[in-house]
């Protein structure tokens, strides 16, 4: 049988039955996790203005590297656009339009699109699902978010999944943390990959997420976070530990996990499946941001989401 002529373009693909199946039962089960929780559906476009992103931070990968552009055909408005490369963003964008009653709690679903290099488990277009809560400064909203998720979860048939969860702290947390991994990092230099090495520069808290063999021993040594949590960030952290434990909700404590985009604060957490691949084992994640929203022009606002 000859080729077609076209193929669905690099880094995507057509789900087909039964695994088109297979995906519309996870988001019914999604769907009734989180209506059963409260949260309202938000559907939002799947291109924005190129600035609700960069308010992600300049030292971002998705920012720097990672996004499709467009451009408005219109010349008396030459908007720069993107198409999403994922959705908290987003939802604060809206938040900040529309400033609903909070706390505003919502879950969404849909497309998301980076341009990334292709590879096993990796793709330019995916599908992503996640639940939001904004308003609320409460560690108590964590553990619903946590919560929320583990139960999705259980009912989609992933009962074996491990919950990591770390503090990155307030803004005068990270900034002395940062001061310390800069210093750390820099008597270390020479150890570490030429990729953390120019990561360093821009972000030496993304360095801990490095997978590279190279790395690890650097990263093992490196300072922890915990170190340098203050008060209320220290009391924040304890809270949601106290609450998960009383759901039931194991958790192991994980000092150098940081996630893949800049805004978050305090809380942060991943969850695991041991049993896929070391480099592609995460299946969900997420944390508090609580300055998102006001930087994208809202009024100062909590979100903890997944």
């Amino acid at each position: 049988m000859s080729k077609s002529q076209f193929q669905a373009p690099k880094g995507t693909r057509d789900v087909m039955a039964p695994e088109s199946n297979r995906v519309s039962y996870l988001l019914s089960i999604f769907e009734e996790v989180l209506n059963s929780g409260g949260y309202g559906q938000i559907i939002s476009p799947v291109f924005e203005d190129i600035g609700v992103f960069q308010r992600l931070g300049d030292s971002s990968q998705i920012v720097t590297k990672e996004m499709f552009d467009l451009f408005d055909k219109d010349p008396k408005n030459p908007q720069h656009l993107v198409l999403r490369p994922e959705l908290t963003a987003s939802i604060c964008r809206a938040f900040a339009q529309h400033r609903p009653i909070t706390p505003w709690k919502v879950w969404y679903q849909g497309p998301q699109f980076r341009y990334e290099k292709p590879q096993a488990g990796r793709y330019r277009q995916f599908l992503q699902v996640g639940g939001e809560l904004l308003g609320s400064p409460d560690p108590h909203a964590d553990v619903e978010i946590i919560s929320l998720a583990s139960r999705f979860f259980q009912k989609a048939g992933l009962s074996n999944t491990k919950l990591l969860l770390n503090s990155l702290g307030d803004a005068e947390t990270r900034v002395n943390y940062n001061n310390a991994l800069v210093n750390y990092f820099n008597l270390n230099q020479a150890d570490l990959s030429e990729q953390s090495r120019n990561t360093m520069l821009r972000n030496p808290l993304r360095v801990l997420d490095s997978k590279r063999e190279q790395d690890q021993a650097v990263i093992n040594r490196a300072p922890v976070i915990s170190d340098f949590l203050n008060d209320d960030s220290n009391k924040h952290f304890q809270i949601v530990q106290e609450g998960l434990s009383m759901l039931g909700i194991e958790y192991e404590l994980t000092p150098r996990l940081v996630r893949g985009l800049d805004y978050y604060t305090k809380t942060t957490f991943e969850f695991v499946a041991p049993n896929l691949d070391a480099a592609q084992n995460a299946v969900g994640g997420g944390g508090r941001y609580d300055g998102l929203v006001e930087a994208l022009g809202g009024p100062p606002t909590e979100g903890i989401g997944f």
